[in-house]
C-alpha cells in the first residue's frame, strides 16, 4: 500500500513538472527584451535549407500601436556585416488599420548561419540568432526556432 501511494506521488510530480516546462516552452517569447521602437516582436524563425543557400523566414507579430513604415528598410545583418534585404514579404492585415503579422523571407548562405543575425527594422534592431555555430537543421533541412538560442535544448529539442 505504501509503495502505490509513493509511486502514485511520484507519477503526480512528474506530471506537474512536465506540464509546467512545456507550458514555459510554448508561452515564453522569442526575445526576452525587444526593441520597442521596431513595433514587432519576433514570434519564430523558420530555416529550410536549398543546397548550399538557406530560405530564413522571420515571422514577427504587431507589438504597439504604430505599424510598420514601408519607407524604413528591412535588413538582416550578420555578425561579419553582411546585409540582406528580404527575398519576400507577406502581410496580415490592411496598410489603413495597420499589418497585424509580417513573415520576411532571407535567401542566405548556409554557412552564415553560424553568425549571430540581427534584423533592422523601423530604426531598432531585433535578435534572430544569438548563438553561436550552425543550427541543427532536421533530416528534411528544415528546422523552426521559438527562441534566438538555436542550439538544442537539454530536452533534445
Amino acid at each position: 500500500m505504501l509503495k502505490r501511494r509513493l509511486y502514485q506521488l511520484t507519477l503526480a510530480a512528474m506530471l506537474v513538472a512536465l506540464t509546467a516546462v512545456a507550458a514555459q516552452l510554448w508561452t515564453s517569447s522569442y526575445e526576452k527584451h525587444p526593441d520597442p521602437r521596431a513595433r514587432y516582436q519576433i514570434q519564430a524563425v523558420k530555416v529550410e535549407r536549398d543546397r548550399s543557400f538557406c530560405w530564413l523566414e522571420v515571422h514577427l507579430k504587431k507589438s504597439g500601436e504604430k505599424s510598420h513604415d514601408l519607407l524604413k528598410p528591412v535588413l538582416l545583418r550578420t555578425a561579419k556585416g553582411k546585409s540582406h534585404e528580404p527575398a519576400n514579404t507577406t502581410f496580415q492585415g490592411n496598410p489603413e488599420a495597420g499589418f497585424s503579422e509580417i513573415w520576411f523571407k532571407f535567401w542566405i548562405e548556409e554557412s552564415e548561419l553560424s553568425e549571430t543575425l540581427q534584423l533592422r527594422l523601423n530604426d531598432a534592431e531585433l535578435c534572430v540568432k544569438s548563438s553561436a555555430g550552425l543550427p541543427a537543421l532536421g533530416k528534411n533541412g528544415r528546422a523552426v526556432f521559438r527562441s534566438t538560442n538555436w542550439r538544442k535544448s537539454w530536452l533534445g529539442f
